[in-house]
Order: C-alpha cells, then sequence, then structure tokens
C-alpha cells in the first residue's frame, strides 16, 4: 500500500463515515489521556473547538477517498462515447476550501503562531488534517481486508518500512522493539535481530502496542493496529509472504493466523464492526 494511494474502497468509507465531530481545547498530548476508542468513533484536531469545520473536513475526506463518475455531455467523444468524468476532490483544493472556511468563522490565529502547525489556519496545519485522516480511512480498509482467512493464509505477516522521508525522522527501529518487549512477541525482537527488518505475524499484539506508543512513545500515538501509528510518521507496512515469514522464524508450513476483526471491532462503533 502507498500512502499516496486515493483508493475508494467499503471499508475505508465506513471508517471515515462513523467518526463524528469532536470539538476540543485540548492539546495534543492532552488527547492521549483519552480513552482510545472515543478517539477511534471521532473526528478532531487539536484545540479545534469549530464543529462546522471539522464536519465539512470529514466531508472533504469523504470526497476525497470517493471519486465518483458522471456522464456530461461536452465530454463525449469517440473514445469516450459516453462522456464519463471522474470528480472527487484533490487535497490542494480541500486545503484552500477548509482554509476559507475557518476564516470566514471568524478565526484568528495568535500573531506569533501564523503559519505554524498551532495556526489552524495554515497549510502546514490543514494538511495535517486532511492527510492523516485519509491515511486512517485508508489504512483502516487495507487492514480489514487483510484479514480475509485467504489472505492471512498466503501473506500472514507484515513489516513496517518507511514510505516517505521527513526531515526528522523517528526511529522507528526504537519503537519497533520497544512494542515487540511490551507486547511479548519475542519472534519479532529475533527478526529483527537476525535481518535488521520489522515484520511481524498480523495476528500479534505488537501493532496495536505500536500504535499505543508502547515504551513512552505515546504523546503522538493514535491508538490504532493499522497505519498511521503516529501523527506525520511516514510510516507503511507491507503484505509478507508465508516463506519469507517462515523464513524469518515466525511461523511454521501449518500455522493459522487468526483474524484480528473482531476483537477490534468490540473497540468500535456498531456501524462499523
Amino acid at each position: 500500500m502507498e500512502l499516496g494511494d486515493l483508493i475508494p474502497f467499503r471499508e475505508a468509507l465506513r471508517r471515515n463515515a462513523v467518526r463524528e465531530a469532536l470539538p476540543t481545547h485540548l492539546s495534543t498530548a492532552e488527547l492521549q489521556q483519552i480513552d482510545a476508542g472515543i478517539l477511534r468513533s471521532s473526528f478532531f484536531s487539536a484545540r479545534n473547538t469549530l464543529t462546522t469545520w471539522l464536519n465539512s473536513a470529514k466531508a472533504k475526506i469523504e470526497r476525497i477517498l470517493n471519486p465518483t463518475t458522471e456522464q456530461r455531455a461536452d465530454r463525449v467523444t469517440p473514445e469516450n462515447p459516453d462522456g464519463n468524468v471522474t470528480t472527487g476532490l484533490d487535497p490542494a483544493t480541500a486545503r484552500m476550501e477548509l482554509r476559507d472556511l475557518i476564516t470566514s468563522l471568524g478565526y484568528q490565529p495568535d500573531p506569533e503562531k501564523r503559519g505554524t502547525i498551532e495556526d489552524m489556519s495554515s497549510d502546514q496545519r490543514i494538511n495535517l488534517v486532511i492527510k492523516t485522516n485519509r491515511e486512517i480511512a485508508q489504512g483502516y480498509g487495507h487492514w480489514m481486508q487483510g484479514q480475509d482467512a485467504d489472505v492471512l493464509d498466503e501473506w500472514p505477516a507484515s513489516e513496517l518500512f518507511r514510505a516517505e522521508s521527513r526531515k526528522d525522522e523517528r526511529d522507528w527501529s526504537v519503537r519497533w522493539l520497544a512494542a515487540a518487549r511490551e507486547s511479548g512477541d519475542s519472534d519479532a525482537v529475533s527478526a529483527y535481530g537476525s535481518s535488521g527488518r520489522m515484520v511481524a505475524l498480523k495476528d500479534s499484539p505488537i501493532w496495536q502496542a505500536l500504535g499505543d506508543g508502547a515504551g513512552g512513545f505515546d504523546s503522538d500515538a493514535l491508538h490504532n493496529p493499522y497505519p498511521p501509528f503516529a501523527f506525520n510518521s511516514g510510516m507503511d507496512v507491507m503484505d509478507v509472504t508465508r516463506d519469507d515469514a517462515m523464513d524469518l522464524g515466525l511461523i511454521d508450513r501449518d500455522t493459522v493466523v487468526v483474524p484480528q476483526t473482531q476483537e477490534f471491532a468490540a473497540n468500535l462503533p456498531e456501524e462499523i464492526a
């Protein structure tokens, strides 16, 4: 999966749809003290109390996730006899519309923070909101698709890797080993020691531990067992074949990996479970 992919599929749309706007005065660090289940079912941005803006941002994420096709007479050609045109919303347009909206709602940033991540009208802040929430929906959708029994049989493990570079990259190998040890996944520790790869079975508790910021890395955690595990991380996962997982000592030929949807669904709103 590429973090930038715009893939319309039911699970991603449902993940976005069930989240309710959560206006809040809390900072990112203070939000970490809220129950993870509440955060999963909420659409929020730190210190943003503008419900209208949050609902608009959520709607724009849906349009980005779900481009539609319409027929237009002015687009009929021999190669396109039905005049089909794909319509949706690109992130740049969404950012502009959200910036205009928050200004129209009377928001004025602190002059000393104008243009920074703490300015809710800045490109930096709005880009983060769009990117994070789009990736949460897509990450959930891909994760759900990967819980199919046949998929798990062929690709029983996932590998954490850097998909996008960052100016100040956090050391995810440290986070990985902390999550492995805290979750009790000694096989993931061994696999990392022998190969330098961050690989674990898909039913390992390491993925939830990673999303919860195990080892004291909870200040930017998103509390999900799928990417993005933290704000603006640039990290993603890829499927690992059974043969590869066997070579890493993670699994035997006949070991069955258990789908995790039921356990995780208990922490989600009923509509998405």
